[in-house]
């Protein structure tokens, strides 16, 4: 990509190509922007003659970056955000009377160990405004990378392509079996698993692929008649005693306590988890960043 070398900086034709670039048309970037279409391509124009590039190819289905708008793209989007926090710690009352935060969080790890500290912060700052979203990982980080997310709570491993990404292990979750029986006589070990009717978590999952790696240490199998991609559903499956489960012993560890469920112990030492929290620093403003250090000292 070559630059003219004009010092005359013209945001809205940033702020235009990034809308194209996100609606991947013309025509509903101006619906958008509530400007003409005419008037989008001619900004575009602009702003392809001021860098000596073509930024778009016209496709059927509307507008298709080119290498060298896609290479664009990524500084715009950095600089919106950056922006875009910039306004919004203006606003924000650094004595945290008034302000919002957006946190990630998958919805089990948020019920047993985000609400604990949303409980504590709420009452010190009743006036900010706090929003759970709960995606998986990958949906997670991209809406960080667009500002919608302050940081996310997630388990090991994050896998992502941004290098501008801060990951800060918490620490390390146990996993455990569960049923809602005491079968303390019957299973002592993994072996002792194999056969029955177990409930584990999908394969794609992190838990399950530790666990096969577990059992393969160990020369086990364990075939479940069942698997389900949320923790909760697991959990009430095992209640209505459809088998033995295996999830995060954190998620159950009130039900283990008042004996609604029993865990079932193995002498194999079973995997652990990270829990780790993510964010970009450079979006971070400061009612969601005093959140977060909350969060981060607890574990310091």
């Amino acid at each position: 990509m070559s630059f003219s070398g004009n010092s005359d900086f013209n945001w809205d034709l940033y702020k235009i190509f990034y809308t194209v670039a996100e609606c991947s048309s013309f025509s509903k970037a101006a619906e958008k922007l509530f400007i003409t279409q005419p008037s989008i391509s001619y900004s575009i124009k602009q702003l392809e003659e001021s860098l000596g590039t073509k930024l778009f190819y016209r496709v059927p289905s509307g507008a298709k970056l080119t290498p060298d708008g896609v290479e664009l793209l990524e500084y715009v989007k950095k600089s919106y955000s950056i922006i875009l926090s910039g306004e919004r710690n203006l606003k924000e009352s650094k004595d945290l009377k008034h302000g919002r935060i957006s946190v990630g969080v998958q919805s089990h790890i948020g019920e047993f160990f985000l609400f604990p500290f949303i409980e504590k912060f709420h009452k010190k700052h009743k006036n900010i405004e706090i929003n759970i979203i709960s995606r998986n990982t990958d949906e997670m980080i991209s809406l960080m990378e667009k500002n919608q997310v302050d940081f996310m709570i997630d388990t090991s491993p994050i896998n992502t392509i941004y290098n501008n990404i801060t990951i800060k292990p918490l620490l390390e979750l146990e996993n455990c079996f569960i049923s809602n029986r005491d079968l303390k006589d019957e299973v002592h070990s993994l072996k002792d698993l194999e056969g029955r009717n177990l409930i584990l978590p999908v394969i794609r999952s992190t838990p399950r692929k530790e666990l096969i790696k577990c059992c393969n240490e160990y020369n086990v199998t364990l075939t479940p008649f069942m698997t389900i991609e949320t923790t909760e559903m697991l959990i009430q499956a095992i209640k209505k005693d459809m088998g033995v489960g295996y999830v995060l012993k954190s998620a159950v560890k009130n039900d283990i306590k008042e004996k609604n469920l029993f865990e079932v112990k193995v002498k194999e030492k079973l995997p652990t988890i990270g829990l780790n929290i993510v964010y970009i620093s450079d979006y971070l403003t400061h009612v969601p960043l005093e959140f977060m250090n909350e969060i981060k000292n607890e574990f310091t």
